[in-house]
């Protein structure tokens, strides 16, 4: 069972990619969740419960489970932030999106928090999740450059 005494957030990994699409077009790609497993290795399905906003919880289906997470962050064309976890390990996967010329410039910061109890596991937890997540941003540009 987790506690409320977290032994610190670390940065699991971070990535950036030039997509050759204006922002717009990026924001809704990346928040078409029906399309998530079209570039998400794994997850069967995605969806929101409502519309995308701060709060909103995002269901991600890969096989048989499921895991929820919470949008903790929204700044539409420019922010999207979506954490999940309790307990021990709390991941969150920011994605922030910038004007380059007539491209946009994507970038994502995973941050993983892990409690005390698992403090001497934390870097390794941390190495787990930056493996899982190794091209992700790559895939989603693939995706979205050719995208209809």
């Amino acid at each position: 069972m987790g506690t409320d005494e977290t032994f610190g957030e670390g940065t699991a990994c971070t990535a950036s990619e030039l997509i050759r699409l204006p922002r717009p077009r990026v924001w809704f790609l990346l928040t078409d969740f029906t399309a998530a497993p079209l570039w998400l290795p794994g997850v069967t399905e995605m969806h929101a419960d409502g519309p995308l906003a701060t709060g909103v919880e995002v269901d991600v289906h890969v096989g048989n489970h499921v895991r929820t997470h919470t949008v903790s962050s929204f700044i539409p064309e420019h922010e999207l932030c979506i954490s999940t976890g309790d307990g021990d390990v709390h991941t969150t996967y920011a994605y922030r999106l910038a004007d380059s010329g007539d491209d946009t410039r994507l970038e994502l910061a995973i941050d993983v928090v892990v409690s005390a109890a698992l403090a001497a596991e934390a870097e390794g937890i941390r190495a787990s999740v930056a493996a899982d997540e190794a091209g992700h941003l790559a895939r989603f540009r693939a995706y979205a450059e050719l995208a209809p």
